[in-house]
């Protein structure tokens, strides 16, 4: 799938796990994540029918113990302090909290008023509406968003962009991060608004897939403008599936629950059209070169490192 610069490392026989780990590093960590994840979905919901909220939620450690598995061994103890100086990066200034704080929760709201029937099911919210909402935000970022984000944003998106390009890494992470939902919506009943039987899975899921590439591409638009900042995506993150899954469903409590509305939640096309918006306006390089510039890539499998702007010959 990629290779690694290993050059400057005892690595042991050329045919040991840790050197074709550290030859592939992008390969095992979807593996790690994918792999242990379904497993153990399968045997939690799939197997011993376990509510959602139980101990089966551990499943969302998978990103983060792929990221520091795969940053030990193709990076060793520099890398894992990197990764995790960046869990802190938090000076990357005010319009981008307040896009992610404020912009994202309005892009899903536009998003359920184009629905069909939504204006005539909306409510007013109570005045408990942002307590509830904090208190969720709260919840989400420590029980969703620190554990996928380091993952995904921290291990698996500079490796993609610099491998494949930013919009390409970027899509491709889109559809492997919706596939990683996949068996919630198998064995959880209603995961997702997903219903019964094929049909019902399948066109909830359709639009997830839809839905989760838009918000990667959002996403890494902001990572790559905000210096790679980890705690700026977690928000993100935390704010999109705060406004999505817990509370902005509340305010539209009549609105039926059929198939397409179900796609078109899930879809949410007010993401849609700003990811399109973004790709068009950034000619599909996602802000790219002002990561590169401002920030200081690490020589994969190395110590040492790279200098912004060098592409490198494999991660």
């Amino acid at each position: 799938m990629e290779r690694s610069n290993t050059r400057g490392q005892s690595t042991g026989p050329s045919n040991s796990l840790v050197q074709i780990m550290r030859r592939y590093p992008l390969f095992f960590f979807f593996l790690i994540v994918l792999g242990l994840t379904w497993l153990y979905e399968l045997i939690v919901y799939g197997i011993l029918h376990l509510p959602e909220f139980s101990i089966g939620r551990a499943f969302i450690l998978g990103p983060t113990l792929a990221a520091f598995i795969m940053t030990s061994v193709t990076e060793g103890r520099t890398g894992v302090l990197r990764l995790l100086r960046r869990y802190v990066l938090w000076r990357v200034g005010i319009p981008w909290y307040l896009f992610v704080l404020l912009g994202i929760p309005a892009l899903v709201l536009l998003g359920f008023f184009v629905l069909p029937r939504a204006v005539a099911a909306f409510r007013a919210p109570a005045p408990a509406f942002v307590l509830s909402y904090f208190q969720w935000y709260i919840v989400i970022f420590f029980g969703v968003s620190l554990f996928e984000e380091p993952g995904w944003r921290g291990f698996a998106l500079p490796r993609l962009q610099q491998r494949s390009g930013p919009l390409v890494g970027t899509l491709l992470l889109g559809v492997l991060w919706a596939f990683w939902h996949l068996p919630l919506l198998l064995f959880v009943p209603g995961y997702d608004r997903a219903g019964t039987g094929f049909v019902g899975i399948m066109i909830p899921f359709v639009g997830l897939i839809i839905g989760t590439v838009a918000l990667a591409v959002i996403i890494t638009w902001v990572f790559n403008n905000a210096r790679g900042s980890l705690l700026l995506v977690m928000l993100l993150h935390t704010s999109y599936d705060t406004a999505l899954v817990t509370v902005l469903p509340k305010l539209f409590p009549s609105l039926p629950a059929t198939p397409l509305i179900n796609f078109l939640v899930n879809l949410n096309i007010a993401f849609v059209v700003v990811a399109l918006l973004i790709i068009a306006t950034t000619r599909g390089r996602l802000s790219y070169q002002r990561y590169l510039r401002e920030t200081a890539l690490p020589a994969p499998g190395t110590d040492q490192v790279q200098k912004p702007g060098t592409a490198g010959t494999a991660l």
